[in-house]
């Protein structure tokens, strides 16, 4: 049920969900429960070995995240300390854009669709991950935690050995404290259909009068806040039939005219443009005739 994933933070064990409804028996039950009773609940043992043998309590990042999400440097973990009970729950909630936003470009939607090529990535928090990275592997030349240069759009420099990984780790903090500059120099979009899942922890600390066994077990439990989600429309405000029958309301309503009066201005403006344009002309042989005449005299 769990596997190694070796992400920016370290080798993570990550709850393997299409593993786990691949290979349980047919009677498991899938649901999503919103009780402690229905949760997924999981015991972790946060204790450090240290070099020379010895055992230290320690601690543990949790990070919960949608499955097509990868680990990204605006994921913020819940630390979890032994002796601790957690009880995580989850909001959700979805945007949902319509076809008209979806025919506006880039810059005017502000949001990205698949089949939009200039956004190398798949989420806002994976745009400014790709954006910081950039910052920090042209700082310390070098390709951290396997990293592909084709994917971040950098040169090719070498993997980076231990000695260099404490440049990447120096750097990524003072990047991680001004993320303002980034997005002033580069704006990061969201998709235009995603679901965003927001976590809330509360923690009860558990009696120290317990048996060496379970001395750095830390109890999580994970569960939604409801039953039901919220689902944003994200729409345009104003679209061009719309803005047309506005704008002939107003027109009509405080200049009492209408489209026909529209038409009538542009037709009134065309005959006064051929009337005067036939009056130069007829000016002009008059002059060319009369002075043929005197000439002639």
């Amino acid at each position: 049920m769990f596997r190694h994933v070796f992400t920016i933070m370290g080798y993570c064990c990550q709850f393997d969900v299409k593993y786990f409804r691949k290979y349980a028996e047919e009677s498991t039950s899938f649901r999503t429960g919103i009780e402690t009773s229905e949760a997924l609940d999981i015991i972790i043992n946060s204790q450090k070995i240290m070099y020379h043998g010895g055992i230290v309590d320690s601690f543990v990042s949790l990070y919960v995240f949608d499955e097509e999400d990868n680990l990204t440097l605006l994921n913020s973990p819940i630390t979890l300390t032994p002796l601790t009970y957690f009880d995580v729950t989850v909001d959700s909630w979805a945007i949902d854009s319509s076809s008209h936003v979806k025919t506006l470009s880039l810059d005017n939607r502000k949001c990205f669709l698949p089949s939009d090529t200039k956004v190398n990535a798949n989420s806002y928090q994976g745009c400014m991950t790709v954006l910081m990275m950039r910052k920090v592997i042209e700082h310390c030349r070098c390709m951290p935690f396997n990293y592909d240069p084709n994917d971040l759009d950098v040169e090719k420099f070498p993997k980076c050995t231990w000695e260099r990984l404490i440049c990447i780790y120096q750097k990524l903090d003072r990047v991680q404290s001004d993320v303002q500059n980034i997005i002033v120099e580069q704006e990061c979009y969201q998709r235009c259909d995603y679901v965003q899942y927001d976590t809330e922890a509360e923690y009860v600390k558990v009696d120290r009068m317990v048996d060496e066994k379970t001395k750095g077990n830390t109890r999580v439990t994970i569960h939604f806040a409801d039953n039901t989600c919220l689902k944003y429309k994200r729409d345009v405000l104003y679209t061009w039939d719309q803005m047309l029958a506005n704008l002939g309301g107003i027109f009509g309503l405080c200049l009492g005219g209408s489209i026909i009066s529209i038409i009538e201005l542009i037709w009134f403006l065309f005959g006064l443009l051929f009337t005067f344009c036939g009056f130069e002309k007829r000016a002009s042989n008059k002059s060319v005739t009369k002075k043929f005449e005197d000439e002639k005299n």
